[in-house]
């Protein structure tokens, strides 16, 4: 199993980013990963369906738009903090992937995002592997931070 942990410091307060990350249908942390993401359902056990982007759905050109489905396994408000499984990998080369992510304060007006991976690798050597997970968390992290940054810029003092 391999296990890939990524985090990142931005400048906005907790709040604003897990205002965020806590969208399962990724609206704002999706660019270059997916085109677009469906939800069915709302809570835990919601499945999201995200259509492959960039070099996860290349070389894709079945009847069917490249996908993978996610389902919401945690979520606790409190702690900012969810987990999802994978449960139809589509073209994806990871058995029994569980992602985490989370948001950590870092005082009134910094917060930590720490996004991890697990997952086994299918047909694949584990560094290929880990570096395809690594450049979608980057990926999503600075999306995150990019969006933070927006919302906190166009909040009025």
């Amino acid at each position: 199993m391999i296990r890939v942990e990524r985090a990142v410091r931005i400048a906005a307060p907790a709040h604003v980013a897990w205002d965020i990350l806590r969208d399962f249908s990724l609206t704002e942390i999706a660019r270059g990963i997916c085109k677009r993401v469906t939800v069915e359902g709302t809570g835990i056990g919601a499945v999201r369906t995200m259509y492959m982007d960039g070099a996860w759905g290349e070389g894709h050109v079945d009847v069917h738009e490249a996908s993978v489905k996610e389902r919401l396994e945690t979520y606790d408000e409190a702690e900012r903090s969810m987990s999802y499984r994978l449960i139809d990998v589509g073209p994806v080369p990871f058995a029994d992937y569980v992602g985490t992510a989370r948001i950590v304060p870092a005082g009134p007006d910094a917060c930590v995002a720490v996004m991890t991976s697990a997952f086994v690798p299918v047909e694949i050597d584990e560094a290929t592997a880990r570096a395809m997970s690594e450049a979608s968390i980057d990926r999503a992290l600075a999306n995150l931070r990019e969006a933070a940054g927006s919302r906190v810029k166009s909040t009025p003092v």
